[in-house]
């Protein structure tokens, strides 16, 4: 009776044990079917790494000024862009400005006939007018020539105007780089300059043609005008010596 239970207990022990071996098998199986085989080189995704470059000093600075400028945000393209097309035009009007006030200084007037004055600039003052017989202002300068004489550009410039009419004769108008327009007459219209033309000081715009009756008594003259800004000037002021 004892050796049948002692083979009852073994077989119950062996028993045991297969099961244990199985159990441990399985697990074995489990945990090597889940273990992924290493990817290849050409599986494997690349992935460089990046390393952060250090600011220089100088970059550190700039950066927390222009931080500091703008409140820590990007500045604005076209706000950028507006300053600096503001920047440029303003730069712009500066050189056109300089080279107006070049031209200012650089331009000088030289008389365009040499003669006695025999009628004078005066607009504070009348002065005796012989053809009317009467005092009166006078915004001209009128200087004394004889018909034919050739009559010369006070200064470089351009024709700018022809008038006619019965009192003045025909005029020549020019307009020069500072702003000044000077004018000239009564002329003859052979040999006179034409609108649009560019002339040089001294160069012949026309000749002198006789005066109107409205200043035949002052005898054959050239009446000469100088216009800053729309306004009648003293040539005498402005023409050389």
């Amino acid at each position: 009776m004892k050796k049948k239970n002692e083979s009852k207990m073994a077989a119950v022990l062996v028993s045991m044990g297969l099961c244990v071996v199985a159990l441990g098998a399985g697990m074995t199986y489990y945990t090597w079917s889940n273990v992924k085989e290493p990817l290849t080189a050409e599986e494997s995704p690349a992935s460089p790494v990046t390393v952060a470059k250090s600011p220089t000093l100088d970059t550190a600075k700039a950066q927390r000024e222009q931080m500091s400028n703008d409140d820590g945000e990007a500045p604005d393209p076209e706000v950028a862009q507006e300053a600096k097309t503001t920047k440029t035009t303003t730069s712009e009007k500066k050189t056109t400005e300089k080279a107006t006030e070049k031209a200012q200084q650089t331009v000088t007037y030289a008389y365009p006939v040499t003669g006695e004055t025999v009628m004078p600039y005066s607009v504070d003052k009348a002065v005796y007018d012989p053809t009317l017989d009467q005092y009166r202002t006078n915004d001209t300068l009128c200087i004394a020539a004889e018909a034919g004489t050739e009559v010369k550009a006070a200064a470089d410039g351009t024709v700018a105007e022809i008038k006619e009419d019965d009192e003045s004769g025909r005029t020549l108008v020019v307009e020069h780089a500072d702003g000044t327009r000077t004018t000239y007459g009564p002329l003859m219209a052979e040999g006179m300059d034409k609108k649009g033309d560019t002339v040089t000081k001294g160069q012949t715009v026309g000749k002198l043609d006789q005066p109107t009756k409205y200043q035949a008594a002052l005898g054959s003259h050239l009446v000469f005008a100088m216009e800053v800004k729309g306004e009648r000037v003293d040539p005498t002021k402005k023409l050389e010596k």
